[in-house]
């Protein structure tokens, strides 16, 4: 198992998540493993069948992609199924995701899940629980856990649920908490309809996509400013990656940086005269820079910078 050092944070904490500190019956602790930064993210959560349907596996993946490239952190409950589908679809769009357990942080629950337990923390993403690290899950943890799975979140989207299920005990607690509800729509009939449904028919919002999510929580103004608004959350990645990069390098790596910020393009020839260094030198800073991942060979000698 990647443990890192498990954190016990109390509720009187400031590193305690500010939302869900404002739940009926908060835990006084929670044990975390990873990166907490994560509480200071919006969080939106993602539940639904453990025996989901290939409909719900995609519009999870899509509903998901679009929250995380929005810097939306996903929150789940490690499950199989839709809680699966998210933490995954999350950590393949370079997001951050929290893990729920209704186990001790040392006693992974499921066990088949313990490859994504450790994708999350490599990722910098956190798992948290309320019970002590090596207490082993039982049943009547679940529902109490679902209580801290939807109060970590600005709102709760319900991909999939039975009329009576662990799901729809998740969206009860969403609703006690004055959190917004979110249900796609499925086929009537269907099993794992029934309890979107029902929560639809009792106002939850119904939904096709992320970006009416992101709409609905004010986090855009409207639909339409979707694209806008990842372009700006892709700058402000890319600002913060160039920083961690340019950090460790030497000044003359830095110069030959800023020379690809002001024109885009260079070739190591041009380089070479503009900056009065030898080709082995030059040759040398653009190979440490494109490892860097802040330039990238175009064709021969033209480098450009990465956007």
């Amino acid at each position: 198992m990647e443990m890192l050092n498990i954190e016990v944070i109390k509720i009187d904490d400031n590193r305690y998540p500010n939302l869900l500190k404002n739940i009926k019956n908060p835990p006084e602790k929670i044990y975390v493993n990873g990166d907490y930064n994560c509480f200071n993210l919006p969080c939106i959560t993602i539940v639904g069948s453990r025996n989901m349907s290939e409909y719900g596996r995609k519009m999870t993946k899509k509903i998901v992609e679009e929250l995380t490239n929005a810097g939306i952190c996903i929150v789940s409950g490690l499950a199989v199924g839709i809680d699966s589908v998210a933490h995954h679809t999350c950590l393949e769009n370079n997001g951050k995701t929290i893990a729920v357990l209704g186990s001790g942080l040392n006693k992974v629950f499921p066990p088949e899940n313990m490859e994504l337990y450790n994708k999350i923390l490599k990722n910098n993403g956190c798992i948290i629980s309320e019970y002590e690290p090596n207490e082993q899950a039982q049943k009547k943890y679940f529902p109490e856990r679902n209580r801290i799975v939807s109060g970590l979140s600005l709102g709760t989207v319900i991909i999939e649920a039975a009329y009576r299920s662990g799901t729809s005990i998740t969206a009860k607690f969403a609703l006690s908490q004055g959190r917004k509800i979110f249900c796609i729509p499925n086929s009537i009939g269907n099993k794992n309809s029934y309890g979107t449904i029902n929560l639809i028919k009792k106002g939850a919002i119904m939904i096709t996509n992320g970006k009416e999510i992101l709409y609905s929580l004010g986090i855009i103004k409207k639909i339409e400013d979707y694209d806008c608004f990842i372009e700006k959350q892709n700058k402000i990645k890319m600002d913060c990656f160039v920083n961690e990069q340019l950090e460790c390098l030497d000044e003359k790596t830095k110069k030959i940086y800023e020379y690809f910020r002001e024109n885009k393009l260079a070739n190591s020839e041009i380089l070479c005269k503009v900056l009065d260094m030898n080709i082995q030198d030059i040759n040398m800073y653009l190979t440490i820079l494109e490892i860097k991942g802040l330039i990238k060979n175009k064709y021969g000698n033209n480098y450009v910078i990465v956007e």
